[in-house]
């Protein structure tokens, strides 16, 4: 009779596994039907729809609330950290704070898969503090209201492993290390605005007459590689850190009259600290 309640727990089990990887599909499908029709209203509109936010976070707490197994083996942490621009996009910002949420489960001893959400917003990009040289007296000249800045809002699915035989210790504490790899959507807004007009061509210059706004706003596909570990504090709590290299596969339009040239594809760095709880 244990035997027979074994196999039913066991059959009960992977039951639940189908059930929840058919609803990954259902619900990536869904995505990526969004992702056109959104496309499709961003080139009518020249905006987002918010349908697509609306989506991306039904996942996410529909993952995390239907997802349920019979042994604590989810987890869902919080973190913060930097967001180090690389690769050109440093050449327009520096780093900047970032602040993520993270959903996952054990799919075998090794290997956890990982629903992610992270924002961050670089601000004053360089531009602000650039001038621009004006071809009719070679004077060169700062655009007092220039602002430009750059929001990103990005969802994540990737594969975390653990080198458990890679195991250390450091300060009492055991270590064990983690190898990712993933993709996403990458979805960002740049604006840039408050830029003198430099095709003016009558002298003096007037610095009142400014170029329209620019915003550009993307859903891109990206990947991501990252290297960490954690260490646990307790029975369900444990502390992690990461260090992520992440590419999308958008651009920055250039500025040339202000020495910043079109930056594919774009590319940071996240370095994240972040408390996880099992359950």
């Amino acid at each position: 009779s244990k035997m027979f309640l074994c196999d039913k727990n066991l059959h009960h089990y992977n039951l639940i596994k189908i059930s929840f990887h058919y609803y990954q599909y259902i619900i990536i499908t869904l995505i990526q039907i969004t992702i056109k029709y959104n496309n499709a209203v961003q080139r009518k509109n020249n905006q987002n729809h918010p349908i697509i936010k609306f989506i991306s976070t039904i996942f996410v707490l529909f993952t995390f609330i239907i997802a349920q197994s019979a042994d604590k083996t989810q987890s869902i942490s919080f973190y913060s950290g930097a967001s180090i621009p690389v690769l050109g996009l440093d050449n327009w910002y520096g780093s900047t704070p970032i602040y993520g949420i993270q959903y996952a489960f054990q799919e075998n001893d090794v290997t956890e898969i990982i629903f992610e959400f992270h924002y961050h917003k670089y601000n004053h990009g360089s531009i602000e503090d650039r001038k621009f040289k004006w071809i009719v007296d070679y004077n060169d000249y700062l655009s007092k209201e220039a602002n430009a800045h750059m929001i990103w809002n990005d969802f994540i699915l990737k594969s975390r492993k653990s080198l458990r035989d890679k195991t250390f210790t450091f300060s009492g504490k055991q270590f064990i290390p983690t190898l990712s790899y993933g993709i996403g959507f990458y979805n960002y807004t740049h604006r840039v605005k408050g830029l003198i007009y430099p095709g003016q061509y009558n002298p003096p210059l007037d610095e009142t007459k400014l170029m329209d706004p620019i915003t550009d706003r993307r859903v891109a596909w990206g990947g991501n590689l990252g290297i960490g570990g954690y260490t646990a504090i307790n029975e369900v709590i444990k502390l992690r850190i990461g260090l992520n290299y992440h590419a999308a596969i958008g651009y920055l339009r250039s500025f040339e009259d202000w020495g910043l040239f079109e930056v594919v594809p774009l590319q940071f760095l996240t370095f994240e600290l972040g408390i996880v709880y099992t359950y």
